[in-house]
């Protein structure tokens, strides 16, 4: 099998729709979790992972290098969310989601760019990605985000022989929180998306 994914925050809700498209599709599944490990099978294994810390997430690539150094295609679906008002935001905050939305998609971007066998980046946004706009719940997660779609950009241009996607959806139903604006996506929707353009190599940023 030479199609192998590395999905990270897999045992999410559009992780789990994630690894189930692929391993539809004939894919090998790296899946991570961090608490929650899915159902194994011949087509898809788990990786424990925490991604806390750069210290931490840099430990997890390389105990699991010779795995993921075969991986044709990386989707990006790890990202942490604070959810507060504006007002009560700390500094905190805004460190822990560019950690988690930023930060490590790089670091884990940068490290099996190297392997040379990556063909398709796809990370994951929201509904209005990048907008300048206020935000009454969400702001350090719209903060991070809005660079991951700048860092998305930005690969693309300086990898042009890789396929660098950024995927924002709309509120997922059935997540954790209310939805963002507009109507409510269904997970295996997305994962659909996703699917279509790493098979087909097509940008979407």
């Amino acid at each position: 099998m030479n199609n192998k994914v590395f999905i990270t925050g897999a045992s999410g809700l559009l992780g789990r729709s994630l690894v189930e498209k692929f391993t539809n599709g004939g894919w090998f599944v790296f899946a991570h979790y961090n608490r929650n490990k899915g159902a194994g099978s011949d087509i898809c294994e788990w990786l424990p992972g925490d991604f806390s810390t750069i210290e931490k997430t840099r430990n997890f690539l390389d105990c699991n290098k010779d795995k993921l150094k075969e991986c044709t295609a990386l989707i990006n679906n790890y990202g942490p969310i604070t959810y507060k008002s504006t007002a009560d935001i700390t500094s905190s905050d805004l460190i822990s989601d560019l950690h988690g939305n930023l930060i490590v998609p790089n670091e884990i971007t940068s490290y099996l760019l190297k392997s040379g066998n990556l063909h398709s980046v796809v990370n994951i946004g929201f509904e209005g990605v990048g907008e300048i706009r206020p935000y009454k719940k969400i702001l350090p997660y719209a903060i991070a985000k809005a660079g991951l779609r700048l860092l998305t950009l930005s690969n693309e241009c300086e990898f042009p022989d890789i396929n660098f996607s950024m995927v924002s959806p709309s509120s997922l139903t059935g997540g954790e929180y209310g939805k963002v604006s507009g109507e409510y996506t269904e997970p295996d929707s997305i994962a659909e998306e996703i699917f279509k353009i790493v098979c087909s190599g097509d940008h979407n940023v």
